[in-house]
């Protein structure tokens, strides 16, 4: 016990978020392995409808919901999940699009259909915030890319 309180705020926060992500990962691929392309929607699903009460939550606290404000908002949330864990975000901007390359996958995915499924959070809190916009994964890391790249757009 006295070596668990010499642990740092941070350290427990990385190790928590480090366990989660893991336990995230096992229960999709739980899901994947039992009911096969069902589980990736049943995946899918879950995070889209996860995305939707976040993006609920952020529209009391987001003073506009533009293009720039929106991809700012999910670097925030990259950011806040990866603290700690390497990942670096960078942001690529102009007035129709803003890609936000992460250069590690944080529940470390092999399966590019995975990672689609997963990704409907992101996806949703983008579309709920602004109908305007959409979200799409142009590189990914499970698809042998160096980097994921998280693409917000305005909508053609």
């Amino acid at each position: 016990m006295n070596n668990e309180s010499q642990r740092t705020l941070e350290q427990v926060y990385r190790s928590a978020v480090s366990g989660l992500y893991s336990r995230l990962r096992s229960n999709y691929e739980f899901l994947h392995r039992r009911f096969g392309d069902d589980g990736l929607k049943l995946i899918a699903e879950m995070s889209h409808e996860y995305g939707i009460t976040v993006a609920q939550r952020a529209k009391a606290r987001l003073e506009s919901n533009d293009l720039h404000s929106v991809a700012q908002y999910l670097l925030r949330i990259f950011d806040t999940v990866a603290r700690g864990r390497g990942l670096i975000s960078t942001i690529q901007d102009d007035p129709d699009r803003v890609i936000i390359t992460v250069d590690r996958c944080p529940l470390d995915f092999t399966m590019p259909e995975m990672c689609a499924a997963h990704t409907e959070m992101e996806k949703a809190v983008v579309e709920e915030l602004n109908p305007g916009l959409t979200y799409r994964i142009g590189k990914s890391i499970p698809a042998g890319h160096h980097c994921c790249e998280h693409i917000v757009e305005k909508k053609q």
